[in-house]
């Protein structure tokens, strides 16, 4: 449901969430240097964060459903980044990170697992990335990659049939 734009404002804890992001995935405070975090004060203790670049504000007296990409559901420790952030920034990343080729990332984008040890003692969250690009965030459990993969994403990708013959030529 849409908010009053006057319940956003920039999340107090910006340092923790940078901080997060270094540590886990190597992202470098510098690429976030002319963008801001925001979230919806009041309600539950566990919201939504956002990105927008510095300049971007939600306009007084406007109802709006979030301001900017979301980077986390809940703030750390318990929140990890979301997908549509990975995809974004994740090309960036030097830690934690699981390079597949394309094939292998196609099996992944159709919810198959992959055989693959954990990087770390944590297990995960990964970003994911293929040579065309990232696709998101990943898991190792009981020794299987799985690439968290939203929902429509089968649905909506071409039968590997399709994708093994390649487009038709005229």
């Amino acid at each position: 449901m849409s908010q009053d734009s006057a319940v956003y404002e920039p999340y107090p804890e910006a340092g923790e969430v940078w901080r997060y992001l270094e540590d886990r995935f190597g992202l470098d405070r510098t690429l976030f240097g002319h963008h801001r975090l925001w979230w919806r004060r009041g309600g539950k203790p566990d919201k939504p964060i956002w990105i927008a670049h510095e300049d971007c504000a939600p306009p007084d007296g406007v109802k709006v459903d979030w301001v900017g990409l979301a980077v986390m559901r809940q703030p750390p420790p318990r929140g990890f980044p979301t997908n549509a952030f990975l995809r974004r920034f994740g090309g960036a990343a030097t830690r934690n990170v699981v390079d597949v080729d394309w094939d292998t990332g196609l099996r992944l984008m159709y919810n198959h697992q992959i055989e693959h040890e954990p990087l770390d003692e944590k297990g995960g969250p990964y970003i994911i990335r293929a040579p065309r690009a990232v696709l998101g965030r990943g898991w190792v459990r009981k020794g299987r990659l799985i690439l968290d993969t939203p929902k429509g994403w089968p649905n909506q990708l071409m039968p590997r049939t399709e994708l093994a013959e390649g487009p038709e030529r005229a």
